[in-house]
C-alpha cells in the first residue's frame, strides 16, 4: 500500500510540473505574439493601403539624418491613418500606431502632403496648421478616433492639449478614447486645468493662432490664473494669440488689453518682432507710471500706447533738472552702477555712471534713464550709438 501511495504521488508531481512547463510554454508563446502584434497590424495595413490604391508614401530620410532610413508612412484613408514604420537598410527598427511621433519634422512631408492629406477634414488640416509640432500624432488620433476629429472642429485647442498630454504620458489609444466619452471639464483636468465648464467653454472660444511646443506650459499657466482667466473670459473674440501673448508678459492686465493685443497682434498682418515690441512698450510705459496711474485703462492701441509712452518720455527726462541728485538717488538704491560686459569701439560707447545712463537718456530724448533697476540687477547694459547716430 506504501508503495502504491509513493507512486501514486510521483504520478502527481510528474503531472504538476508537465503542467507547470505546459503553461510557461503558453506564456512564452503569448508574449512572443504579442510583441509581433503590432508590426503585424501595420505590415497588414500598408499591404491593404497597397491594395486599395493608396500606397504608404516612402519618404527617404538619409540627407536629414545622416544614415539611410526610410520611412513608410500610411495615409489618412488607410485603415490606421498615420501609422508607420522605419527601415534602416531594409531592417525594421521601429513601428508606430498611436500618439506615436515620427521623430522628424512636418515640414518635412510637404511634398507628399497631399498625397498623405487626401481626404482629411479641413478641422484636422487646420489643427496641424496650428500646431505642427503635433502634425503626425494629431493625424493619427483623428484618423483613428471618430471623436477626436469631432473635437478638432468643436474645440481644437483642446484636442491639441489633449494630444501633447497624451503624447508625454503615453496614453493607449483605448484611454484617449474613454477620456473623450467624459465631460469636457474633466478632459480640462486630464492636462492640468481646473475642472470646470468656465475653463472648457474659454477653450472652446479661443480660435486658433500658429504655436510651438514651448507655448503649451506656458498656455497651461495663463489658463491656470485667475486674473488671465477673468480677463480673457469677458473679452468677444477670443484668440490663441491673447493666450500666447499673455504667457510672456508680465505686466499689469487692465480691460482694455486684449483689445491693444487684436490692434497690434490679431487685426492685421504684422512683421515679425510686433509682440516683443509690444510687450517692450508695456513694460517701459508702466514703469514710468506713478503706481496709482489709471492712465493704462484708455489704452486701446498701438497709437495710444505710443503716445502715451511719448508722453512720459518727455516728462521723466523734464524732471531731470538736477542730474546729480537723482545720480546719487540711483547709487543709493542700486549701487555702484555695473561694469560693462563690452568694452566701446569707435562706433558705440558703453554707459559707465548713473550720471551718464540719465544725460543719455535726456540727450536722446527715450526712456532709457528709467532702466536703472535692470541695469543694477545684470540684465541691460547700455551703449551709446555714434554710427548710425540712433
Amino acid at each position: 500500500m506504501a508503495r502504491m501511495a509513493r507512486m501514486a504521488q510521483m504520478a502527481q508531481m510528474a503531472q504538476m510540473a508537465q503542467m507547470a512547463q505546459m503553461a510557461m510554454s503558453i506564456k512564452l508563446m503569448t508574449t512572443l505574439a504579442q510583441s509581433w502584434i503590432q508590426p503585424l497590424r501595420l505590415f497588414r495595413n500598408l499591404w491593404l493601403s497597397a491594395h486599395n490604391k493608396q500606397k504608404p508614401v516612402a519618404l527617404d530620410c538619409q540627407a536629414a539624418v545622416g544614415y539611410p532610413l526610410t520611412l513608410y508612412l500610411s495615409p489618412w484613408q488607410s485603415e490606421i491613418p498615420f501609422s508607420w514604420v522605419s527601415l534602416v537598410n531594409g531592417e525594421r527598427v521601429a513601428s508606430g500606431e498611436f500618439l506615436a511621433p515620427l521623430g522628424i519634422g512636418w515640414e518635412l512631408l510637404s511634398t507628399d502632403a497631399e498625397m498623405l492629406m487626401s481626404g482629411m477634414p479641413e478641422a484636422v488640416r487646420s489643427v496641424i496648421q496650428a500646431a505642427p509640432f503635433l502634425g503626425v500624432e494629431l493625424a493619427q488620433v483623428c484618423g483613428q478616433v471618430k471623436a477626436a476629429q469631432e473635437l478638432a472642429s468643436s474645440s481644437p485647442l483642446m484636442l491639441i492639449l489633449l494630444v501633447e498630454r497624451g503624447v508625454h504620458e503615453s496614453w493607449s489609444r483605448e484611454a484617449f478614447v474613454r477620456l473623450l466619452a467624459k465631460r469636457q471639464a474633466i478632459q480640462c483636468s486630464a492636462i492640468g486645468l481646473p475642472e470646470s465648464k468656465a475653463c472648457a467653454k474659454l477653450l472652446r472660444r479661443c480660435a486658433l493662432w500658429p504655436m510651438s511646443r514651448r507655448d503649451i506650459p506656458a498656455l497651461i499657466r495663463t489658463l491656470q490664473h485667475k486674473e488671465d482667466t477673468a480677463l480673457l473670459r469677458h473679452h468677444p473674440s477670443l484668440n490663441l494669440a491673447h493666450l500666447v501673448f499673455l504667457t510672456r508678459y508680465e505686466g499689469p492686465r487692465w480691460s482694455g488689453l486684449l483689445v491693444l493685443i487684436d490692434d497690434c497682434l490679431v487685426a492685421r498682418p504684422t512683421p515679425a518682432g510686433t509682440s516683443a515690441w509690444l510687450q517692450r512698450m508695456l513694460t517701459d510705459t508702466s514703469r514710468m507710471l506713478p503706481t496709482s496711474s489709471l492712465a493704462l485703462d484708455r489704452v486701446r492701441s498701438a497709437t495710444d500706447l505710443q503716445r502715451l509712452h511719448d508722453r512720459l518720455v518727455q516728462r521723466f527726462n523734464a524732471g531731470l533738472k538736477n542730474d546729480n541728485h537723482h545720480a546719487l538717488e540711483l547709487q543709493r538704491r542700486h549701487g555702484d552702477y555695473p561694469t560693462p560686459p563690452l568694452q566701446g569701439t569707435e562706433n558705440i560707447t558703453p554707459i559707465t555712471s548713473w550720471q551718464g545712463l540719465l544725460g543719455e537718456g535726456q540727450r536722446m530724448m527715450h526712456c532709457v534713464g528709467s532702466y536703472g533697476h535692470a541695469i543694477a540687477l545684470g540684465h541691460l547694459a547700455i551703449y551709446h550709438l555714434h554710427h548710425p547716430q540712433k
